[in-house]
């Protein structure tokens, strides 16, 4: 019986150290895990109790590692990198006099002499690098912001002193070698350090390395490591990280970003932002933004986060007349020839005010060359709020143009009452962004189609070049007629071409161009109320070359300008639009030049009449006279003014009668300038060119004689 029991009792025992085994095998697996993920960790942070270890102690440590994919590049349309890969360097000193190799030591010795020498490279007083090195407990240190993120030059030098302790941890990083050239739009990256691995990895923080974020890091593989030797077969290889290709044109880029430079110095505004696109397409070829910021050092970032083209929604201004005239044109509301009273207006009994309130009673298309608040109200009100609100949104302002970049706004409107809903229409009370307006005139660039900006070319696998992602031209709406948007365009070249239009800065026809365009001066609203004088506006301008089939639309915008080197801003403004236009048409070969040509109007003043008529002819200008004798005292355009060719110019006789001229072809606007000059009546019908008059050629007019002339669009 003794020897049962006994055997019973070993039984016991026997199944209760199998348990215990079990229970045993479990504690170590987990410890073996928990030291696994320790070390692992490790093996990422490169830390144990917050402090560094040495490259030797760390690769003691390593078991596996991720391995992580390349970060994608960023090019130009043309294949120039924008955005590529580099490594930094972040500095540590060892202080632990135990870190040896053989009797070699691997900690600071000389605290003098490496502070001396390290202080010759690094942005760090010798006193305050020697104190860092003298911390006691420590064992190792590092070096703040001074030893962060250094490049590879500086690396080499500092290893090239071979100073005892000093080592590096390294991390991936990115470079952009153009600097600041389009740094909103391209973007930048931030370093993120993995939780789990301790690996760090580069995340977009703006512009386009944020919006293709997913598609340029590409996705880690996973490396199995013996000991400490790195030579294992990846167990899942890393996918590294497409490539994207941009729609900029670094040729174009570059001279925009040089004018900006120029333009931002001398007005030295609150901001610009400037985009030339292609018309029929939305390719965007060049764009970019002051304040601006260097993506290597983030340098300049805090004066401006926001990505102009897209965010930070503004008042346009006159530029949105454009809009209301098509809106108008579409609907049938606007009546070119009607005359109307500028200078002000009541609304609900609160006053909209022209910006120039001497212009008088002026036409309906004077007042869209001269940028006319009150014809632009007025026309707002014949169409009414609802049908104007309705175009707003046929042009696809209120909402994002889905560009591509994160964080666009929708911009915002002030639409209750009538006074708003006037507003609107020249511009203030909507809020837009420069996107918007490309993508608005686009439709009246193309004949009615409206086509959605891009900025990425396509998305290509580093490895293979396949394409997964392609841009593509993309037609948003069709806002209005073909005819609706030749007959803008039309319009917009008075604007240009008008010796009292806004845009005529911005002409080309001297280098052989016809271009259409609108400006605009929006007053900038602060606490409820808009700002008086040139300084507290946004001015801005649009413009579509060439005019009879634009291959480019222009837009800029500069705020606040608090310096003023020419007698108009425009002036200056078109210091950077005119080599930037120029580069881009005289390189297209879609861009055909106009037919006509600019000639330099001689002084006739002090001249017989014959004498002055053979003058302007043989220029190749057209004449008319308001007088029949004496010398020639006046002329309707300046000496040395440029004027087209075929352009009528009207002299002004000291003496003598009026005969009525031959004014079969002329233009309203010449006919108009006529009367005025010689104080006779006018009264027309229809619109566009005179093909009869009720007084015949050569008859005498005296002061205040009433003529009629009927006119016809030509054919």
């Amino acid at each position: 019986m003794k020897i049962k029991k006994k055997r019973v009792s070993m039984k016991i025992i026997t199944k209760n150290a199998k348990v215990f085994g079990v229970l045993l095998l479990i504690v170590t697996i987990i410890v073996v895990i928990g030291l696994a993920i320790r070390f692992f960790q490790i093996a990422g942070t490169k830390q144990v109790d917050g402090h560094n270890l040495t490259s030797a102690t760390r690769a003691a440590f390593i078991q596996n590692q991720q391995d992580p994919a390349t970060r994608g590049k960023i090019f130009d349309t043309n294949g120039k990198v924008l955005a590529d890969n580099t490594t930094t360097y972040n500095l540590y000193a060892v202080l632990d006099k135990t870190q040896k190799q053989g009797n070699k030591p691997l900690y600071v010795v000389d605290k003098e002499e490496t502070a001396e020498k390290l202080s010759r490279i690094i942005n760090m007083k010798r006193s305050k690098i020697y104190k860092i090195l003298s911390q006691k407990n420590l064992k190792q240190v590092e070096f703040g912001t001074a030893g962060k993120n250094l490049s590879i030059a500086v690396h080499k030098k500092i290893e090239d002193l071979k100073l005892s302790g000093i080592s590096f941890t390294a991390q991936p990083a990115r470079t952009y070698p153009n600097g600041r050239m389009a740094s909103h739009l391209i973007g930048s990256v931030q370093s993120k350090e993995n939780a789990t691995t301790g690996q760090t990895k580069l995340s977009g923080l703006m512009g386009i390395e944020a919006a293709e974020n997913s598609l340029l890091s590409g996705k880690d593989g996973i490396k199995s490591y013996a000991g400490t030797t790195a030579d294992g077969q990846a167990s899942e290889a890393a996918k590294n990280g497409d490539n994207v290709y941009l729609t900029l044109n670094s040729d174009l880029q570059n001279t925009l970003e040089t004018k900006m430079d120029k333009l931002f110095s001398d007005t030295k505004p609150s901001g610009i932002v400037a985009v030339l696109a292609e018309a029929k397409t939305g390719r965007v070829l060049a764009a970019s933004q002051r304040p601006n910021f260097d993506p290597n050092t983030k340098k300049g970032l805090q004066d401006e986060w926001q990505n102009l083209l897209t965010q930070g929604a503004f008042e346009p201004g006159s530029t949105m007349k454009g809009i209301t005239l098509a809106s108008a044109i579409e609907t049938g509301n606007w009546q070119p020839n009607a005359t109307f009273q500028s200078g002000t207006m009541l609304v609900d009994g609160k006053q909209i005010n022209d910006f120039n309130k001497e212009m008088g009673v002026i036409s309906y298309r004077e007042g869209f060359w001269r940028s006319s608040n009150i014809a632009f109200a007025k026309t707002q009100q014949k169409m009414g709020a609802n049908t104007w609100y309705k175009y707003l949104k046929k042009f696809k302002f209120l909402q994002s143009t889905n560009s591509g970049l994160l964080g666009e706004e929708k911009g915002s409107i002030a639409f209750n009452y009538p006074l708003e809903q006037a507003n609107t229409a020249f511009g203030q009370g909507i809020s837009v962004t420069p996107l918007q307006m490309v993508q608005a005139y686009s439709a009246i660039a193309n004949d009615g189609k409206e086509v959605k900006p891009y900025f990425v070319d396509k998305i290509s696998e580093a490895d293979t070049g396949k394409v997964v992602k392609e841009g593509k031209t993309e037609v948003v709406a069709n806002p209005i007629k073909k005819s609706t948007a030749q007959a803008v365009r039309k319009e917009m070249i008075d604007v240009v071409n008008q010796k009292t239009g806004t845009a005529r800065e911005f002409d080309l026809r001297d280098a052989g161009y016809q271009v259409a365009a609108k400006t605009g001066t929006a007053q900038i609203a602060k606490n409820g109320r808009y700002l008086d004088g040139l300084s507290n506006a946004i001015h801005s301008v649009v413009v579509l070359a060439p005019e009879k089939d634009p291959q480019y639309i222009f837009y800029m915008a500069i705020t606040a300008p608090q310096k003023f080197v020419d007698t108009e801003i425009q002036v200056t403004m078109n210091k950077l639009y005119r080599p930037l236009m120029l580069q881009a048409l005289n390189s297209s070969t879609k861009a055909v030049k106009s037919k006509t040509t600019k000639v330099t109007v001689p002084d006739t003043v002090g001249k017989s009449i014959d004498s002055a008529k053979h003058t302007l002819s043989n220029r190749g200008l057209r004449v008319a006279v308001i007088g029949s004798s004496g010398k020639i005292k006046a002329q309707s355009l300046n000496p040395n003014q440029q004027a087209l060719s075929n352009q009528l110019i009207i002299l002004t006789a000291k003496d003598g009668n009026t005969l009525m001229p031959n004014m079969t072809g002329w233009s309203l606007t010449e006919v108009q300038e006529f009367a005025k000059m010689a104080n006779i009546n006018l009264n027309w019908t229809g619109s566009g060119y005179v093909t009869s008059q009720n007084v015949s050629a050569t008859q005498q007019l005296g002061k205040w004689s009433n003529i009629t002339v009927k006119l016809k669009q030509k054919e």
